[in-house]
This record gives structure tokens, C-alpha cells and sequence, in this order.
């Protein structure tokens, strides 16, 4: 516990090695517990970082106050209540389409003429789950279309995306798995990564998390390496790779969007599926401009027009589920 702690630490400074790395993404894979653990963390962490030009802030008392409550919650209840979980989830999974969950079956022996595609869509202020029969897991974001087939050929995996969504692939050697998008098409063996492909937006955002990636852009090929991420803009006809923290990309499966320096449109899209509203705002006023910060799954709309206020003035009017927002 003493390393992870330590990792977590590194890796909220920008300075844990690959190999940590790999560790902290492997550590939050194996429960929500860790995951939650992380993310409360980062929380304080990024209390400081998002509005400073660099985090130099000590938080150590904060994170150390965080660590004994953590310690102090009594671990019974908290099995009890894994258990419950446990339970809930096999019966949405065997049940079929939950508010968060969906069992996709394949049946191997099926003839080739019956195959038919299934779609899958998650509207506005919704996030979904669906596990495949091979052991592909897909969380779905809000406003997502996911297109699967009833059976896979003997050669590949295909699926259609429409949206957003985070993929841990099951391995499978002699059958890759393929992501299609309007513009891009991913290849995968096993490995886990989130795609942002709204029709809506000039980009498609690929975030590499473990594994690797082949990218097909029209005849180009690109692989992709952990904790690159690939941004295609669509208008241009132009790829950019860069090295990110692939966590902040796919936090939003875990009820967070982080934003860091990210063009103020966009965030504006994002806030309207995530939060099911429409904003209403002049957009030649606000081109150009930048927004960073954390918004929850658990806070609504207004939390984040308070927050965008701490960086960029503006008034702001809401009106059921439309909010326009104004030059101060």
C-alpha cells in the first residue's frame, strides 16, 4: 500500500516513471475501491493545480487527513457492501439493458445470413456499460452510438462508433478488434483506450491507456503507444500525437470530466450531453478562449458555470434545462 501511495504521489507531480505507471493503471483496474480511492486524491490535487500556473502548493496535510479517514472507515461494511454490488450487477447483466448496463451475447454456431446488427445508444445525461461475450468491456458516454454485430466472423471484431466511449478489449490473438469511426478506423489485440468521435466536433480523440494502437487515417497508419493520444481534425485532414495522462481522458466513466487548457466550444458540447441541458452563448465571443477544471456527475450545470466565472467572467441565466451564458 505504502508503494501505490507513493506512486499516486509521483504520478500527480508528472514524475512517475513508465513502469510506475503501468502499476498505478493496473492498481485502479482491479476495483472501483481504488478507483475512488485515486480520483479522491487527484480531487484535492487538482483543487490547487487548476487555477495556478504550476502546482506548488503543499498538500500534504490534506492528502494525509484523506488517507486516516480512509483507513478509519470500518472494512466489514464496506465487503457487505461490495457483496451488494456484486449481486446488483449480476442481476443487470442477466437481465439484460439496465440504466448502466447491458449483456451482448454471441452465438458462434449462428449462420452467416442471420447476422444482425445491434445498436446501442445512450442518450444525453446517461452513461452505459456493455460487456461483450468475449470479454470485452465498453463503457458508452452520454448522446453515444455503439453499432455490434449479432456474431463476429471467425477473423475479426468489428464495431461502429458514433460518440464516446472506453475500451478494454479482451485479448485475441487471431481475431482483431476494430473500432470504425467516420474518418478513422482503430485495430486493437487486447488493450484498453477512449475515443471521442461526435459528428458535432472537427476532431477524433484517441487516448491510449495500456496496449497498443494501429490508427488508420485514410492510407496512413500510425501505432499508438501508452499514454500517447492521437487528435485527427477533420477539416485540416491533420494528425497530432502528443503524450498525455490517459486517466483524465477516460475519468469520465468514473462520474468526472477533467478539462485541462481545452478550447471553450467544446467544452460547452460536452457540458450540454454530460449534464442533458442546452447552452446558449455567442460563439464568435467566446472562440478562441480555454477552459480548465473538473465537473461531476454528482453536481449539476450550475456547478459549472460558477466554475468556468473563476476564470472567465460571465453572467449567466438558467431556465429549466437551457442556460445562456453571457459576457460580464
Amino acid at each position: 500500500m505504502a508503494e501505490i501511495e507513493s506512486i499516486i504521489q509521483k504520478h500527480l507531480q508528472g514524475k512517475a516513471s513508465e513502469e510506475e505507471t503501468k502499476q498505478l493503471y493496473q492498481w485502479m483496474q482491479e476495483s472501483a475501491e481504488n478507483r475512488k480511492r485515486f480520483f479522491a486524491e487527484k480531487d484535492i490535487w487538482d483543487s490547487y493545480g487548476f487555477h495556478s500556473n504550476q502546482k506548488s502548493y503543499n498538500i500534504a496535510p490534506e492528502l494525509e487527513l484523506l488517507k486516516r479517514r480512509l483507513r478509519s472507515t470500518p472494512s466489514k461494511p464496506i465487503a457487505r457492501f461490495n457483496r451488494i454490488l456484486q449481486i446488483a450487477a449480476a442481476l443487470i447483466v442477466t437481465f439484460g439493458l439496465g440504466w448502466a448496463s447491458q449483456f451482448v451475447s454471441y452465438k458462434g454456431h449462428q449462420a452467416k445470413n442471420e447476422v444482425s446488427l445491434q445498436k446501442i445508444f445512450v442518450p444525453k445525461g446517461q452513461v452505459n456499460q456493455v460487456f461483450l461475450a468475449d470479454g470485452t468491456r465498453i463503457w458508452i458516454n452520454s448522446e453515444t452510438q455503439l453499432i455490434i454485430p449479432s456474431v463476429f466472423s471467425e477473423k475479426e471484431r468489428v464495431v461502429k462508433l458514433v460518440g464516446e466511449a472506453f475500451f478494454e478489449v479482451a485479448k485475441d490473438s487471431n481475431r482483431p478488434f476494430r473500432v470504425e469511426m467516420n474518418g478513422q478506423q482503430i485495430e486493437v489485440i487486447g488493450t484498453s483506450f477512449n475515443v471521442r468521435a461526435y459528428p458535432n466536433s472537427s476532431e477524433i480523440e484517441t487516448t491510449l491507456q495500456t496496449g497498443c494502437i494501429h490508427l488508420k487515417t485514410g492510407k496512413q497508419i500510425t501505432i499508438l503507444n501508452p499514454g500517447e493520444q492521437s487528435v485527427f481534425e477533420k477539416n485540416a485532414h491533420k494528425l497530432i500525437i502528443s503524450k498525455v495522462d490517459p486517466i483524465s481522458y477516460s475519468s469520465w466513466k468514473d462520474g468526472r470530466f477533467e478539462f485541462q487548457n481545452e478550447d471553450l466550444l467544446e467544452v460547452f458540447k460536452v457540458v450540454e450531453r454530460w449534464y442533458d441541458v442546452e447552452i446558449i452563448a455567442d460563439e464568435n465571443y467566446f472562440r478562441g478562449m480555454h477552459f480548465s477544471g473538473v465537473i461531476k456527475r454528482n453536481k449539476d450545470a450550475r456547478h459549472f458555470v460558477e466554475l468556468l466565472n473563476l476564470s472567465i467572467p460571465v453572467n449567466y441565466k438558467i431556465n429549466a434545462d437551457k442556460i445562456q451564458i453571457l459576457p460580464k
